[in-house]
């Protein structure tokens, strides 16, 4: 049987690790002929199933919806990003801002991106170094990339 469910505060089903929830999207597989993925909860730490895909609006955290877009794009430059998909151009934010800046210091540290340097033109933008790294982040976030690694 498949690690033990209960409610997250998002209201889905929860698993406690990445291993059980796997193992109940390989469980939902079998029954249902539907291929099934896991992610970890945007709000929290638990791991869901979902067979309907992914919107990266869903993702909460500043680190997340960077990674997906420079998996995505292969390239990002950081201050659209923040107005773009945060919005900051609207709702001006100094500590979102800080938070891409951080996030994507994080990146580089991680071999995850690099700064691009070709031209000054480009200053301000990230270019993807590890795409399946950024995509484990979309998953799991910064802080779990981190915990993964050490």
């Amino acid at each position: 049987m498949p690690g033990r469910r209960y409610n997250c505060a998002c209201g889905k089903k929860r698993y406690r690790d990445e291993a059980g929830a796997l193992a109940a999207a390989a469980a939902d597989e079998r029954v249902f002929q539907e291929a099934a993925g896991v992610y970890r909860c945007p709000g929290g730490l638990a791991w869901h199933v979902t067979a309907h895909g992914f919107t990266p609006e869903a993702l909460r955290s500043v680190g997340r919806r960077l990674a997906f877009e420079l998996a995505e794009h292969q390239e990002v430059d950081l201050e659209d990003f923040g107005t773009r998909v945060l919005r900051l151009g609207i709702r001006p934010d100094a500590r979102r801002r800080e938070r891409v800046r951080q996030c994507a210091e994080q990146m580089i540290g991680f071999g995850l991106a690099r700064p691009d340097t070709g031209r000054p033109e480009t200053a301000g933008r990230l270019v993807a170094e590890d795409v399946q790294g950024l995509r484990r982040v979309v998953q799991i976030g910064l802080d779990g990339y981190r915990d993964e690694r050490a």
